[in-house]
Formats: structure tokens, C-alpha cells, sequence
């Protein structure tokens, strides 16, 4: 497992619980955004108290090889978080999946960050983990994060009907992904 990873312009770092100041201040400031098309939180979400217990439990989680989480910094700015990558549900075995998703701080979309964080983060997941096939579910109006994904070079599989709830109400979302073979040139 890689702990940290680096590209031509950003750092991608796992990080713990002494980082849930900033990491409630990347919510906090992305709220309105990310409310948009995350599932329902609880209120205690904007907390840090909540941010702490979070990110523990997600740090032993990323020790156990369960899932991943790298949050992104600029490389000239190493210290405030513009962007995170997730890998979630990871399966071993005949199912060898996980789900990705990402978020950035609205001040840094349009600017190909998400992409350069994706493509260091994806071959960790195929390499490290031994995992065959990435999974991405997208709303339907995220035209952004399908963009992404097509750049990624994800393919469309086709609509997941009610399965996501966002805001108390269930919503449809396409699924993409990737495989480990697709990534073999």
C-alpha cells in the first residue's frame, strides 16, 4: 500500500484522525456542492468530533485492506485539501470489485486535477490490491464526473434505477467501469 503518491502537480496522501480539522473544513466549504450527490448525512457530519471517529475508523479500515482513501493537496500548497479519491466496498474473490469516488473543492474544478488524481490512484487498486474491476456510479446530471469517467476511459454499463438515496429520496445512477485489462496497452 502507498501512503502517499505524487504527480507533475499534486500530492495524494492517506491520512488520520489529526487531520479532521481539515478535513470538516474541505466539507464544510464543499457543502452545498456535495450535498447535491452524496447520500443523506447524519447531522452530526459537520462536526469535527464526527470527522474524527470518521477518519479513524476509516484509517484502520485502509490497514485491514479494505478500502482506500487518498486526500489531495497541491503540490505549492502541501497542507490544504483540494480533493479526495475513495475506493469502497472492496471484495476479493470471484467478485474482485470496488467502488471509486471523488469530490474536489469547488475552487479547483476545471483545472484536470481530478483526472491527474485518478489516473495515479487507479493503478494502486489494480496492482497493490489485486483488484479486476472498478466500479463508478454517476447521477444522471453530474455531467462533470461522467466527463471524468469517459476520460478515465470507463464504460457506460447502463442505469441502476432507485439506487442511490440522495436527500431522502432514492435516485437513479449510471453505472461505469473500468478493468483491470482495460488499463493493458
Amino acid at each position: 500500500m502507498s501512503f502517499s503518491l505524487t504527480t507533475p502537480r499534486l500530492i495524494l496522501r492517506i491520512e488520520d484522525a489529526n487531520k479532521s480539522a481539515d478535513i470538516l473544513a474541505f466539507y464544510k466549504n464543499n457543502q452545498s456542492l456535495f450535498d447535491r450527490y452524496e447520500p443523506t448525512r447524519p447531522h452530526s457530519f459537520y462536526t469535527e468530533e464526527y470527522q474524527q471517529r470518521a477518519v479513524a475508523y476509516e484509517y484502520s479500515e485502509i490497514i485491514k485492506g479494505k478500502t482506500l482513501r487518498y486526500y489531495i493537496y497541491l503540490k505549492e500548497q502541501p497542507d490544504i485539501i483540494i480533493g479526495s479519491v475513495n475506493f469502497s466496498r472492496m471484495e476479493h474473490g470471484p467478485f474482485s470489485k470496488v467502488s471509486i469516488g471523488y469530490k474536489f473543492d469547488k475552487t479547483y474544478h476545471k483545472n484536470g486535477y481530478a483526472l491527474e488524481a485518478c489516473q495515479a490512484a487507479i493503478p494502486v487498486i489494480f496492482s497493490n490490491y489485486n483488484i479486476h474491476r472498478i466500479e463508478a456510479r454517476v447521477a444522471p446530471d453530474n455531467l462533470p464526473s461522467i466527463k471524468l469517467l469517459e476520460r478515465l476511459h470507463f464504460r457506460f454499463e447502463g442505469i441502476e434505477y432507485e439506487s442511490v438515496e440522495v436527500n431522502g429520496r432514492f435516485r437513479d445512477h449510471y453505472r461505469y467501469s473500468l478493468l483491470a485489462t482495460d488499463t493493458i496497452q
